[in-house]
């Protein structure tokens, strides 16, 4: 017999109802956190911005307004409120929103007081650092023993330390400590002057930007943390404090970075056990923590150059002018922010080229995308280098250079021994070396590249006696990880393997030769020891990271032998994970600092 049609639905057979009402019981009976585990999960972007929102009241202890501080606990209420809202649609039949609702109000008030009580009795940030890991600790080991510590929880935890580290780590930092070019308040220069220069002066520099140092950059990161000075100050936020929490606005785009790394992981078809590994070498990467506390455009430019690759594999995908449009604005915003992000671009032509005589029937439809693409990313990636060449003459890919006679000079050191010097010398100190500071000035870009990932200039043992040791476990397991995620690229690149299509492979291929072949023109175009730096490298340890999960994804599934090899893998990766957090740790406990800074 047919269904009956009524109201154009055809009504629900009993084994339908059945399930449906057992599904029903199910999210009845689950308990409250696991629908804000949901909440969070769906929005990860928007749950970064409130809580590095909330965060300014640690960062500005001592010098906010007592309005501001009132923030978390309106804040905690409203979400608890929300989070009530949401959950009385779930068809809960209980008391359970009555008791949510009144333990976040009780919440709040506890907030409240300890906020009110930092300000008075401020603790170190490696106090509310250990805290914070505490609680995710026991949060990971209370859903470890109630079974549901699924690869999502794992991953939303993981979270939660990256970024208790960042907060911790910029609690600790000065203005003008472990910053790059960044310069003095009031002094005109540097990206500090560039941002001031924007903030009291509201338009672009009117002059040629080559005479005053770091103006040549694009401006929008600067924009952005102008009007990030302007707000603070409606908060009651005083000066000082207010340039220091520019902090704050690049470490949100270090967070936004790392969701998007995991983004494109599972784009890339990485699950399980591989997807947590590959996620956590990023969540905990020195380098991705180092910059996300540099308060210059480094963060937001890597923020858009992954942005931009995520969505042109979505838009692979799904062939449609939304994530074309997006596509075109990470590359032309991330060009307004820095001109480097140009990098990502041969790998996105690639993708556009393969899609098109792959489809050429509908080759219309993807002109027609690809002039909306150059009508969108063009005049906001180009504005900044075309209106000053055309206003003051200055090259479009104007880069200043330091003088012969700095002491970071390597240019008279034969091409060969910097390419190929691997000498054990170099390794006695596991820091950056400058001759003014250590025994040499450091001339390999590859050593310095592994270097300065980990513990970029500052992070030295001179400043940071308590790191001694657990620097050298990080620096190594960064090199072992590294080299065998390399490995793991070469094998997946040249293997044809179900987890990698064509299309992909050449995406990966080229983003990561780009920026690899850019960052070695880069040091002997501009032979000094300060462009040696992972920063401008960073997409190599993202895609190196993808690989190691692949790996251990691609191993877990082969014999014995194998699976003993992606535990291998998986071990160095933890030990990687850890002694990150632990040197950052150190590093947040003032007393092992160094005064003479």
């Amino acid at each position: 017999m047919k269904k009956e049609i009524k109201n154009g639905e055809a009504p629900k057979t009993r084994a339908e109802l059945k399930a449906e009402g057992k599904k029903n019981e199910e999210a009845a009976n689950r308990p409250i956190y696991c629908d804000l585990f949901s909440l969070v999960w769906e929005h990860l972007i928007i749950s970064a911005a409130i809580v590095c929102f909330f965060a300014i009241v640690f960062t500005s202890v001592g010098h906010i307004g007592q309005i501001t501080l009132a923030l978390p606990f309106l804040g905690l209420l409203g979400l608890g409120v929300c989070a009530a809202h949401y959950i009385s649609h779930k068809d809960i039949k209980n008391n359970q929103t009555v008791v949510f609702v009144l333990l976040s109000v009780i919440f709040a008030l506890i907030s409240l007081c300890f906020v009110m009580g930092y300000s008075v009795y401020p603790l170190p940030p490696a106090f509310l650092l250990n805290f914070g890991l505490a609680v995710v600790a026991g949060v990971y080991i209370y859903l470890g023993i109630t079974n549901r510590l699924s690869t999502r929880n794992v991953i939303l935890l993981l979270v939660a330390a990256a970024f208790l580290i960042r907060i911790a780590y910029i609690t600790y930092l000065s203005p003008n400590l472990h910053q790059h070019d960044f310069g003095t308040i009031g002094n005109g220069e540097g990206h500090i002057g560039y941002i001031e220069y924007l903030y009291y002066n509201r338009h672009l520099p009117d002059f040629d930007v080559r005479t005053v140092y770091q103006f040549y950059h694009a401006p929008f990161h600067h924009i952005l943390a102008a009007l990030w000075l302007f707000i603070q100050s409606l908060m009651g936020i005083d000066y000082t404090t207010s340039v220091d929490n520019i902090q704050l606005l690049t470490t949100f785009y270090s967070v936004v970075s790392i969701l998007l790394c995991y983004r494109l992981f599972r784009l890339l078809g990485l699950y399980g056990k591989g997807l947590i590994i590959a996620s956590a070498v990023i969540f905990f990467s020195p380098a991705l923590i180092l910059m996300g506390a540099d308060a210059n455009n480094d963060m937001l430019s890597v923020c858009f150059m992954l942005g931009a690759i995520v969505n042109t594999i979505k838009w692979y995908r799904n062939r449609t002018f939304k994530y074309m449009i997006c596509i075109a604005l990470c590359v032309g915003l991330g060009m307004f922010t820095k001109l480097s992000v140009w990098m990502v671009a041969p790998a996105i032509a690639f993708v556009f080229v393969v899609a098109f005589f792959g489809d050429l029937k509908s080759f219309k439809k993807y002109l027609l995308q690809y002039i909306v693409f150059i009508a969108i990313c063009a005049p906001i990636g180009l504005f900044w280098p075309i209106r000053n060449l055309v206003g003051y003459g200055v090259p479009m890919s104007y880069v200043p250079k330091l003088s012969e006679d700095s002491f970071q000079y390597i240019g008279n050191i034969p091409v060969t021994q910097r390419l190929f010097d691997f000498s054990l010398g170099q390794f006695y100190d596991v820091g950056d070396q400058f001759s003014t500071r250590g025994l040499y000035n450091e001339y390999n870009p590859l050593v310095a590249m592994f270097k300065t990932s980990v513990f970029d200039e500052g992070i030295i043992t001179k400043r940071y006696p308590g790191i001694a040791g657990f620097n050298i476990i990080l620096f190594w397991s960064a090199v072992a990880i590294g080299l065998v995620g390399f490995g793991a690229m070469v094998y997946f690149l040249i293997k044809k393997t179900k987890e990698l299509s064509f299309t992909a492979k050449g995406l990966v291929f080229l983003l990561y030769a780009v920026v690899f072949i850019s960052y070695y023109v880069f040091c002997f175009d501009f032979p000094h020891v300060c462009t040696e730096n992972a920063r401008y490298a960073i997409p190599l340890i993202v895609i190196g990271a993808y690989f190691l999960g692949l790996a251990v994804q691609y191993l877990n599934k082969k014999d014995r032998i194998e699976h003993a090899a992606a535990n291998v893998i998986s071990t160095l990766c933890i030990i990687y994970c850890s002694s990150s957090a632990l040197v950052f740790d150190i590093v947040c406990h003032k007393t092992y600092s160094f005064t003479g800074e």
